[in-house]
């Protein structure tokens, strides 16, 4: 159905591109693998006409295939659902997905009856959670994410390109998604998978193809290849991802590490309340010690990112008591909360995480602004020492870069995603407040984030995470916590709990562990 034939992309002196091939079959699913920076980002723009190739060839049923813009490429059958969202945050569900479509009209004027049951209708065949009556503004990027993929559904696709679909979603969501897949792969359609998730691929994936600075290593079936062999061709040679993530404790079980600092031997470093991101919501009691890592884990709408963001002091809502090393702060307020050393990434890099207009170098600044003072009583930066800084910073992180006056938008969504994090880490940093800290990242950006985490807490630092995937939490919380519906329904260390009550506590408004 679809062939990559050699195909190049140059921008400047940077080559993306260097003699890409896959080819695609109908019917079958197609995982699109690689590290950050492969130029996997770069050959989905090619294919959906945001670039034009500078070599090479594609075709799409043995036809040749050259869109000059994205409209082009749709009219021939192609479906795109990127990873980062693209929708009008003040128009509902069904309005996106109108966008770039000829709206239903009846005496000359646009049918909005028509637009919502049309939408309704695909959303009920796929059986997906989803109010399409509210502005996608007041959903959760996991929800939006369900937008996008029933806005690609809404017509005939004869390709579907699916670039990180699950990385925000939970395993529920994520199970009902691979069941979509399996269906429209079972009429015809080709889908191309772009997934971190190893596990996800092994599941769902007929086919594969790797990249590697942007060049094709390797491709072939599924069931002929294991994880190891995938890693190998992504990282170019032998990778130890247990190596990298281990815990610091020399002979630890991965999927249990131990507590680097005992709870008991330390007082709590956070402490809330009755502590509330709402008004209608009950308040909560929770304590995360130093040099903890608490993993937080619950189903879409159950409240984590809302809680995480209220910590953070963003939700003007929120109320209880919030204390940090036995001080008082008010529920409100994110640049008191930088002074004591509190840090944040939310889920979200691209809305409420980075500038994207603006330069690599002002991103890494942001938080960082007062430690490049040409003087220190004088708010003023000394640019000299501030790009020796950065630079150290990028390269401590392992981030692909061109310059550091290059837009951030250029980068690809692990890079920015290492900036994210990394751009706060220092001594300074006492409470690190993470949403989704590998969303988007290949394996051994994440064995990396996952290494970084274990190193902060060791130095003392707290660490609160939010995750929708399992398997992350259980690699790396030394104390997991359920939400379900604003309230914690389960608070246990790590190595007294099975997949099954994890699970379970998500869904349940009450779970006792004894």
């Amino acid at each position: 159905m679809l062939e990559v034939e050699g195909v190049t992309k140059r921008f400047g002196g940077v080559v993306a591109l260097d003699g890409v091939s896959l080819r695609a079959a109908a019917g079958r699913v197609h995982a699109l693998l690689g590290e950050n920076g492969a130029g996997k980002s770069t050959l989905l723009k090619c294919l959906s006409g945001v670039h034009r190739p500078d070599g090479g060839g594609m075709a799409l049923s043995g036809q040749g295939f050259a869109p000059a813009n994205p409209t082009e490429s749709e009219q021939a059958g192609l479906r795109f659902v990127h990873q980062e969202l693209n929708l009008v945050p003040g128009f509902t569900a069904y309005e996106n997905a109108f966008v770039g479509r000829p709206y239903p009209r009846r005496g000359g004027v646009i049918d909005w009856a028509t637009m919502r049951s049309r939408f309704k209708a695909v959303r009920d065949r796929h059986g997906l959670d989803l109010d399409i009556d509210v502005p996608v503004a007041r959903l959760s990027v996991a929800k939006c994410q369900i937008v996008e993929i029933l806005r690609a559904l809404m017509d005939e696709a004869r390709v579907l390109v699916l670039d990180e679909p699950t990385a925000s979603l939970s395993e529920r969501e994520a199970a009902t998604l691979h069941g979509i897949i399996r269906q429209l792969a079972s009429h015809g359609c080709v889908v191309i998978l772009v997934s971190h998730r190893l596990d996800e691929v092994f599941a769902i994936a007929d086919d594969y193809t790797v990249l590697r600075n942007g060049c094709t290593v390797g491709s072939g079936q599924v069931c002929d290849i294991d994880r190891s062999g995938v890693v190998a061709l992504m990282a170019g040679g032998a990778f130890d991802l247990e190596r990298v993530a281990a815990p610091a404790a020399a002979g630890a079980p991965l999927l249990h590490p131990p507590l680097l600092h005992p709870p008991l031997l330390h007082p709590p470093l956070l402490q809330l309340s009755g502590f509330s991101p709402s008004p209608v919501r009950d308040g909560l009691d929770l304590s995360v010690h130093a040099g903890e890592i608490v993993g937080l884990y619950g189903v879409v709408g159950s409240g984590r990112s809302s809680l995480l963001k209220s910590i953070w002091g963003a939700n003007p809502l929120a109320r209880g008591g919030l204390t940090l090393d036995r001080k008082q702060l008010p529920p409100a307020g994110i640049s008191r909360r930088i002074r004591e050393g509190v840090a944040y990434v939310p889920e979200d890099r691209r809305g409420r995480g980075l500038v994207m207009q603006h330069s690599i170098l002002d991103n890494v600044l942001l938080p960082r602004l007062p430690l490049y003072r040409a003087m220190r009583r004088l708010p003023v930066v000394s640019w000299q020492l501030a790009r020796r800084g950065v630079r150290k910073l990028l390269g401590d992180r392992s981030v692909k870069y061109g310059r550091l006056g290059d837009r951030i938008s250029t980068l690809s969504g692990g890079n920015q995603q290492k900036i994210m994090i990394g751009r706060w880490v220092g001594p300074s940093c006492r409470l690190f407040l993470l949403d989704e800290p590998t969303r988007g990242v290949d394996v051994r950006s994440k064995a990396e984030i996952h290494a970084l985490c274990r190193r902060l807490a060791g130095e003392g630092t707290a660490v609160l995470f939010v995750t929708s995937d399992i398997e992350e939490l259980v690699m790396l919380a030394q104390r997991i916590l359920v939400m379900a519906h604003g309230r914690i329904t389960l608070d246990a260390a790590n190595r007294d709990l099975s997949r099954q009550d994890i699970v379970h506590a998500a869904f349940e408004t009450t779970k006792e562990l004894t």
